[in-house]
């Protein structure tokens, strides 16, 4: 089985940016990561609500099945599986 591509995913060099959480200093000017993989992408495109930490103003109030949040919602394993990575 190939590994997939995003798992090789690695910050630019000087950034703190979190990808987890949405905290720390960008290294760039960009609001968001302009090269995070989409299936490491677990913010609500609407609301920025974020299914990895269950934080965040979820503007439908229903965050476990909001339509709009799909595929957030199931890049969460993604990225869990890129954290234990990254951390080793």
């Amino acid at each position: 089985m190939r590994t997939p591509r995003w798992l090789s995913f690695r910050p630019c060099p000087g950034c703190t940016f979190d990808i987890a959480t949405g905290e720390g200093s960008r290294g760039c000017s960009w609001g968001d990561c302009p090269y995070l993989p989409s299936e490491l992408d677990v913010f609500c495109p609407h609301c920025r609500f974020n299914f990895f930490t269950m934080r965040g103003n979820s503007l439908c109030g229903r965050p476990g099945v909001c339509e709009r949040s799909v595929e957030a919602r199931a890049n969460v394993p993604n990225l869990r599986r890129w954290l234990e990575t990254w951390a080793r």
